[in-house]
């Protein structure tokens, strides 16, 4: 515990008073810590370190925000790792795939790059915006968390610690920048060299496993989890470090254990991957899924394929609500945030600046979608599928998603698609009440998602051309009305610019949810000859 309390510590001051960071740490130390593992000395510094967190946070508003985006860009890096929910059952290069999977797992919580699922500038800079604090408040942040130092000796003295087992406050400092390096041979060399001053420091054997597997050394990788095993203490309910490091560890073993050894290492690990996980680590349990799925398709054993349903279907029964709340929040009235009564000045600016967005995103909000939750019915539908489930199951998954048979996407496609019950109607183009005048269309809520894509291809002309820049401009929310009768309007600058000719042929591609192209809904135009005022010859457009 004492070496836990001084790497996060450390971590605190290195993070140049991140906020996303110290969000992290709060977390951690007020949810995650082992009450076992807590003595009267311990408490007292914990208490102090999530008092001195809170003078900086965020406000809840922009936190639940950018958990959010964090969420949804993490579904659509495992979309893209995983593009088929079932690949791995058929791939050759599976090592291929989970070595992707498996670098999304890791993705830093405090990284911009782990942000760039905002849908729009506007949402950009909310993020950006206070991201880091000023020079002032990073400095009374980091002088705040010196008392570190009295409970290290006074920690010794009262337990007369050995001194092999008490990492000094000057070596963690060295560790956590030497961690945070990016030259691999640079850092595995200083990490070996230092191997006495960090043996019995968990962290140090986990950046070992972490520097071991981007470096391809895959054995070394698998001593080095070995080497935290033997060391591990309960310092925390649930050891995330060690969760997130397994992947990597599953994945070393793959790429040098025999057949029946990396099953033996993989259905372990994944069973120590799941202890290890809350609710809200879906992440790291749907790439469980996907190793059962490696697993089953050289073992053949069908009860790997069921602990791959049982992991997912458990994800889905986390995340359902959130889709819930997204759509009661695009359905609702706008809500402005308050600030509390006692805020700072930086707590009030960044509430003006959250109501700022949500006035601004309603103009142009269409249905949200969850990205995570969307993963994961994806594969549980797929192993669903692949295991023949009874009725029984099958209704039970229609209660799960559909309480009171009630649509959990908004978007109708999506909803028809995680739909089990053979009696859902299929979406009928031609009952879809859509217009086109060459660089404008309007189209009903019900057809579009926050992540769709759309596109109009003209053919039969001079040249072909593909209208791909279409932007939503305005959705009109009739007044009294059902979100169903809500309209999108969407404008393209290509079809403003395209010079239209008798007998063009117009399709339209739309995309309700961008990598899921099998979903799309097509409609079709032609350019016809007319006149105005019965004298000027022009062109209209006439759907087919």
């Amino acid at each position: 515990m004492l070496n836990y309390m001084t790497v996060l510590t450390q971590e605190i001051n290195a993070s140049k008073g991140n906020q996303l960071f110290l969000e992290s740490a709060r977390t951690s130390l007020y949810n995650d810590t082992n009450l076992k593992a807590v003595d009267t000395k311990t408490q007292a510094q914990i208490k102090q370190l999530v008092g001195i967190i809170d003078q900086y946070r965020m406000v809840d508003v922009k936190r639940k925000r950018l958990q959010f985006i964090y969420e949804q860009n993490q579904a659509q890096a495992l979309r893209q790792a995983i593009p088929n929910p079932m690949g791995l059952l058929s791939a050759v290069q599976s090592g291929s795939l989970l070595k992707a999977a498996a670098s999304v797992v890791y993705m830093a919580v405090d990284s911009a790059t782990s942000y760039k699922a905002a849908q729009n500038q506007a949402e950009l800079q909310f993020i950006k915006e206070g991201w880091e604090l000023d020079d002032t408040e990073t400095a009374i942040l980091q002088n705040s968390t010196t008392a570190q130092f009295d409970y290290m000796c006074n920690m010794v003295r009262d337990y007369d610690l050995p001194d092999e087992y008490v990492v000094r406050d000057t070596d963690v400092k060295s560790f956590v920048d030497w961690s945070n390096k990016t030259n691999l041979v640079s850092k595995i060399d200083w990490l070996k060299a230092n191997e006495k001053t960090y043996q019995k420091f968990g962290p140090y054997w986990l950046e070992l496993v972490k520097d071991y597997y981007k470096s391809e050394d895959y054995q070394s990788c698998l001593k080095a989890i070995a080497k935290y095993e033997e060391i591990s203490a309960k310092i925390t309910r649930k050891d995330n470090d060690y969760a997130e490091a397994l992947p990597m560890v599953i994945i070393a073993a793959k790429e040098t254990k025999t057949k029946k050894d990396y099953i033996d290492t993989a259905r372990k690990y994944c069973k120590a991957i799941v202890d290890n996980t809350k609710d809200e680590d879906w992440a790291l349990r749907y790439f469980v899924a996907q190793i059962y799925l490696d697993v089953y398709a050289q073992s053949k054993e069908k009860a790997d394929l069921k602990k791959a349903y049982d992991i997912v279907y458990y994800n889905v029964n986390t995340l359902v609500d959130e889709q819930r709340t997204l759509n009661a929040t695009y359905l609702a009235p706008i809500v402005k945030a308050e600030a509390k009564k006692d805020a700072t000045k930086r707590e009030k600016e960044e509430v003006k600046q959250y109501n700022t967005l949500i006035k601004d995103e309603r103009k142009v909000a269409v249905p949200p979608v969850s990205e995570a939750l969307y993963l994961n019915c994806d594969l549980l539908f797929a192993i669903a599928d692949k295991l023949g489930i009874d009725a029984k199951e099958k209704n039970k998954i229609n209660g799960l998603l559909h309480e009171n048979n009630e649509d959990l996407f908004l978007t109708k496609t999506l909803d028809n698609k995680f739909r089990i019950s053979g009696d859902v109607k299929a979406i009928n183009e031609k009952d879809i009440n859509i217009s086109f005048d060459g660089k404008e269309m309007t189209i009903p809520v019900t057809c579009i998602s926050d992540r769709s894509k759309v596109t109009a291809t003209i053919t039969g002309g001079a040249t072909n051309e593909t209208l791909d820049d279409w932007e939503i401009s305005e959705v009109e929310r009739p007044k009294n009305s059902n979100y169903s009768d809500y309209i999108v309007t969407l404008t393209s600058k290509k079809g403003k610019d395209h010079k239209y000719q008798v007998g063009e042929k117009i399709k339209i591609t739309v995309v309700p949810v961008v990598d899921s192209p099998n979903d799309a809904i097509n409609f079709s135009y032609e350019v016809i000859p007319t006149k105005i005022a019965f004298i000027i010859d022009w062109t209209d457009f006439e759907r087919k």
